[in-house]
């Protein structure tokens, strides 16, 4: 992933809710049409995106909250 000013940046969605459900929330850039999510490059960070890619069972109900508050954040910052 390329950094950006110490950030991480993630086109993912699902990716960015399941960071802000584990804590870590994303600042939010323009890049042209698209919003992209930002977070800071640390090491949780990279831990927490393995943990993701290994696909771990999390509570759907909290999961689904997040995705949504993300959403509605990403479309805001539009």
């Amino acid at each position: 992933m390329k950094q950006s000013s110490g950030n991480v940046p993630i086109l993912d969605i699902h990716l960015a809710s399941f960071l802000s459900f584990k804590g870590i929330e994303p600042q939010f850039s323009k890049q042209g049409t698209r919003v992209i999510f930002e977070f800071p490059a640390s090491p949780e960070v990279y831990k927490l995106t393995k943990t993701y890619n290994d696909n771990p069972a999390v509570p759907v109900l909290d999961f689904v909250h997040h995705l949504r508050k993300i959403r509605s954040q990403m479309l805001g910052a539009r």
